[in-house]
C-alpha cells in the first residue's frame, strides 16, 4: 500500500462500523406467509447480492439488519458477504456491518472493502463443530480506506454501476422467460390454439389434441451425466483448447470459475442441463457452453431433423418442483434417472406445431443468451477494478473503454444485437 502516498489510511473496521451480531429465535416464529421481518439464517439465504426471501420470522428480537447493511457469513463458509435490500433478521450464521455515517454509498464501499478482504477470514476463522469468526475478529480487522469521502463514495458507484448493470440483466431475464413459459402454457398447457380438437388421453388421465402422442422423453434425448475433469483455475477464452468446466455457479451466478482441455461431455448452449446431485437436483439450467461438470447431466437431442429444446426446456420448468421431489438417497440427494429417462411427455403433431411456436420463444431465449453474454462481460470488467481500486493501485477517475478495450467492443457488438432481437420481440408483443 506504500503506493497510495498517503492517501489512504489504516483504520480498525470498528472505527468505521458498528458490528450487529445475528442469533436464531425460536423455529416457532417462522412462518412462510410473510408475517413479520424476511429472516436470514446464514450463507444458504445469500444470493448474488442481495440474499432470497424463503422464511419470515414474528419473534420480537433487536438482532435486525437494516436495508443496505452488509451481510457477513460469520459461519462456514465464513466472509461470504451481501446486502440487505430491507429491514430483516438475522440468524446466528449473519452478522450485519453498519456503517458508522447511515451513508449508503458508505455502506456500497463497506461491501466491496469486504469482497476485497474476503480471503482473510479464511486466517482468522476458529472452531471444531463449526468454523466461525466472532465480533473481537471482525471489529478489530485492520483495512486501508480513502481518507476522502468523496473518493469512498466514487469507488462504491463505478462498482456498484456495473453490478446493477447485472442484476438489471439478470431481472430482465426473468421477465423474458416468463413470456416464454406464458406462450408454453398458453400452447402446450392450456391448448388455447387447439381446444377444437381435444379428446381424453387414458394414459395421462386429461383431455389433450387430438393425433398428439404420449411418449416417453428418452425417445428423444439422450440422457448424458457429467464427469470429473482436470482443470485449471485460470485459462482465457481465447487459450487454445480450453473449454469452460460447467458447474452450478457457472450456470446460476454467471461466472467459471475452473476450465479444462478435455472436451467431452460437451454442452451446446441450447442444450438442457439439470442438476443430478445435492440439495438442487432436478433443477433445469440452461444457456452455458463447455464440458459438463460431474454434479450435472444433459438432455443431448437424438434427431437432427426437429428441435425439441426449446420445447422440452419449458416443459421441464414447468414441472421443476415435480422433479426436485422424485429424488433418491438420503445424505445425497440424487435425481432420479430412472424418472427422468420414462417421464411421458405430449409430442405435438405435426412436428410443424413445434417449428413455429420455435419462431415465437427463439428471439426471447436469443436475447436472454445475449443478456448472459454481457453480464459475462461486466462481470469481468467489475473483478479485475475492484481489487485494483481497492488497493488504491488506481484512482477513481476510470476510463472503461481505455482500460478494457476488448471487453467494451464487446459490449457494443451485444448491445447492436439486442437491438435487432428486441424489434422481432417487440414484433410480436404487438401481434402474438
Amino acid at each position: 500500500m506504500a503506493s497510495i502516498n498517503n492517501r489512504w489510511h489504516k483504520v480498525k473496521l470498528s472505527s468505521f462500523c458498528d458490528v450487529i451480531m445475528g442469533q436464531s429465535p425460536p423455529s416457532s416464529t417462522y412462518n412462510e406467509e410473510g408475517k413479520g421481518l424476511p429472516f436470514f439464517q446464514g450463507v444458504k439465504d445469500f444470493g448474488r447480492i442481495y440474499p432470497s426471501k424463503r422464511v419470515y420470522c414474528t419473534a420480537n428480537t433487536r438482532k435486525i439488519a437494516e436495508a443496505d447493511d452488509v451481510l457477513l457469513s460469520v459461519r462456514a463458509p465464513v466472509g461470504e458477504v451481501n446486502i440487505a435490500s430491507e429491514r430483516c433478521i438475522i440468524g446466528r450464521g449473519i452478522a450485519a456491518l453498519r456503517v458508522k455515517t447511515r451513508n449508503k454509498n458508505d455502506q456500497r464501499f463497506l461491501y466491496y472493502l469486504m469482497l476485497f478482504n474476503k480471503k482473510i477470514w479464511g486466517q482468522l476463522r476458529s472452531g471444531t463443530t463449526f468454523e466461525e469468526i466472532t465480533r473481537e475478529d471482525i471489529e478489530n480487522l485492520e483495512v486501508f480506506i480513502p481518507e476522502n469521502i468523496l473518493e469512498r463514495h466514487k469507488i462504491a458507484e463505478i462498482l456498484g454501476s456495473l453490478d446493477d448493470k447485472i442484476e438489471l440483466n439478470y431481472e430482465m431475464n426473468k421477465t423474458l422467460e416468463a413470456i416464454a413459459q406464458a406462450i408454453f402454457e398458453n400452447w402446450f398447457v392450456d391448448f388455447e390454439p387447439f381446444k377444437e380438437k381435444l379428446i381424453y388421453n387414458k394414459e395421462l388421465g386429461k383431455k389433450i389434441p387430438e393425433e398428439w402422442e404420449v411418449r416417453k422423453i428418452s425417445e428423444f434425448f439422450d440422457i448424458v451425466k457429467g464427469r470429473k475433469c482436470d482443470l485449471l483455475e485460470k485459462c482465457g477464452d481465447n487459450s487454445e483448447g480450453c473449454l469452460p468446466y460447467l458447474t452450478i455457479e457457472a450456470f446460476e451466478e454467471g461466472a467459471v470459475k475452473y476450465w479444462t482441455k478435455e472436451k467431452h461431455p460437451f454442452v451446446e448452449v441450447e442444450d438442457i442441463v439439470l442438476v443430478a446431485d445435492g440439495e438442487r437436483a432436478g433443477k433445469i439450467l440452461r444457456f452455458k457452453m463447455g464440458v459438463l461438470g460431474s454434479t450435472l447431466l444433459m438432455l443431448k437431442q437424438k434427431s437432427e431433423n426437429y428441435d425439441l429444446r426449446n420445447y422440452v426446456f419449458l416443459l421441464l420448468k414447468d414441472m421443476e418442483h415435480e422433479l426436485m421431489r422424485h429424488r433418491t438417497g438420503s445424505a445425497v440427494p440424487h435425481l432420479d434417472k430412472g424418472y427422468l429417462a420414462n417421464l411421458k411427455i405430449i409430442i405435438p403433431q405435426p412436428l410443424s406445431i413445434i417449428e413455429n411456436f420455435n419462431k415465437f420463444v427463439k428471439p426471447i431465449f436469443e436475447k436472454i443468451i445475449l443478456n448472459l453474454e454481457e453480464i459475462a462481460t461486466l462481470r469481468s470488467i467489475r473483478d479485475a477494478l475492484l481489487p485494483r481500486l481497492l488497493s488504491g493501485e488506481i484512482r477513481v477517475k476510470v476510463d472503461v473503454e481505455e482500460e478494457f478495450p476488448e471487453e467494451t467492443k464487446k459490449l457494443e457488438d451485444i448491445g447492436r444485437k439486442k437491438t435487432k432481437i428486441q424489434v422481432s420481440l417487440e414484433e410480436w408483443l404487438r401481434h402474438g
